[in-house]
């Protein structure tokens, strides 16, 4: 007699791709959008697992970059490791991501469906063990793990089968030097010890591009030296980025997914990524890090017409030294104000000075001084209180490095929401010592962090914290 439910459990062994489109309501509300790209990372996926099960050699390790919004952790990270158990219930699984708690939603909802009705009606042989279901460590009953971690998180005592890397940087800090080489180091050394059998046992990264130096930058440069990868790239839009080539068939409209990533949706993306974030993000082509990361973007305007706008939130960023020789960094300041969600920069400045010349000058300009919490910021804010000058302390997430913060900054110039003194702009873009447009090309940046952390402290309001010490 025909089983329907042993056809269903039948063809989600047989086929990754119908699992994912049958159990996509069990963990998501919205309806199931089927697109060309999820077959093709299903396939290629499906390929991979099924020598895990055989235990045979791996071909290669996996890269994956497709835009964020393409259900990749969807597939890759919740859906895959259960379809694992569908065709080896004793396949160990370890998934990483940047962030412990992501990576443990990620494995929660790898738990929901294999405790759904669908899943047990379909599956009943496949149970997690009452005695190990943890949030981010469960196993099976029949020998089966899955474990979850992040890059900066303990992965003592297990050696899996099957290895998932899933976005191993957060896009707010990929641009810090510090956040990526903790991040391929972790690719590198990390995960190799965490193998049963480094032959066998493949890894799957799958990530958005967000630097050349990123994880998947970092594999790249060893593929070129011998490291067996497959890269599959599949970009908003075409390009020369989709891999491999014959995917650009697939492309309709030249757009990747004409419904979820049309080109209305592109347009408002272009817009609120900026330059670099789209490219890399949404292209999978991240610009290059030896420059351009500022351009003309400022809006002139003249001083009658700044005269006549009341400025709230007005304010002079620092960022400090102390020093008169003229080869090292400058202390330099942006003074700026906001209206009507727009950026308003009056002044600017940079000079070397030594630490007494240095508080004189802080003091003769706008109030209050914001500074950057750190030791160097701690002492000036120190001075300052004995000065009787007000400063705040001021805090930025997304990686302590002057590029990062310009990163962070340069969308919202690009966006058209800073105004400057056009007295300014020459200065403020080509002066042979700080200006922006040569950043980070130029041995003086002090203006450029200044100006990021300015920009950053008005507009990126809900990611950045303030620290305020009074008037000090």
């Amino acid at each position: 007699m025909y089983d329907p439910a042993k056809a269903m459990a039948q063809l989600c062994r047989l086929d990754f791709h119908y699992f994912v489109k049958l159990f996509w309501g069990v963990i998501i509300s919205e309806d199931y959008v089927d697109n060309w790209h999820i077959k093709t990372i299903c396939d290629e996926l499906q390929t991979t697992v099924i020598r895990v099960k055989d235990r045979q050699p791996k071909l290669y390790d996996l890269v994956i970059n497709v835009p964020p919004g393409s259900s990749k952790s969807t597939i890759c990270t919740v859906m895959l490791p259960v379809w694992s158990w569908l065709i080896d219930e004793s396949i160990r699984t370890l998934t990483a991501s940047y962030s412990g708690s992501l990576s443990m939603n990620h494995s929660v909802l790898s738990r929901d469906i294999i405790k759904s009705p669908l899943f047990i009606k379909l599956f009943p042989d496949i149970k997690i063990r009452k005695d190990f279901d943890n949030k981010t460590h469960y196993k099976n009953t029949t020998g089966g793990e899955r474990y979850a971690t992040s890059v900066t998180g303990s992965v003592t005592g297990f050696h899996a089968h099957l290895l998932i890397v899933d976005d191993p940087l957060n896009p707010k800090e990929a641009v810090s030097q510090t956040e990526r080489t903790r991040a391929n180091d972790f690719m590198d050394n990390t995960l190799s010890t965490r193998k049963v059998n480094k032959a066998v046992t493949p890894t799957i990264l799958v990530m958005q591009r967000l630097h050349e130096d990123d994880a998947t930058g970092h594999w790249l440069k060893q593929k070129k030296q011998g490291k067996k990868l497959k890269h599959i790239c599949l970009p908003a839009e075409i390009s020369n980025e989709v891999k491999p080539a014959d995917l650009k068939s697939f492309y309709k409209e030249g757009l990747l997914d004409v419904v979820r990533m049309n080109k209305s949706v592109l347009n408002d993306l272009k817009i609120s990524l900026g330059g670099y974030g789209y490219a890399g993000q949404m292209m999978q082509s991240p610009a290059p890090a030896d420059g351009g990361i500022w351009k003309d973007w400022f809006i002139p305007i003249t001083f009658e017409e700044l005269s006549n706008i009341k400025l709230q939130q007005l304010g002079s960023d620092w960022d400090l030294a102390y020093t008169k020789n003229e080869s090292n960094s400058a202390t330099a300041y942006v003074t700026a104000g906001t209206f009507d969600n727009k950026m308003y920069i009056t002044d600017i400045g940079f000079e070397w000075l030594e630490f007494p010349e240095m508080m004189r000058y802080i003091k003769g300009k706008t109030k209050p001084h914001y500074i950057e919490a750190k030791a160097s910021g701690l002492s000036a804010k120190q001075s300052l209180r004995k000065a009787g000058i007000p400063a705040i302390e001021v805090k930025m997430n997304g990686g302590g490095d002057k590029e990062a913060r310009a990163r962070m900054a340069t969308p919202y110039a690009e966006g058209g929401l800073i105004y400057v003194l056009d007295s300014l702009i020459d200065t403020i873009l080509n002066d042979e010592r700080q200006g922006i447009l040569k950043f980070p090309n130029n041995n003086n940046n002090d203006l450029a962090d200044a100006l990021a952390q300015s920009i950053n402290r008005l507009l990126l309001k809900k990611k950045s914290r303030v620290k305020k010490s009074g008037l000090i």
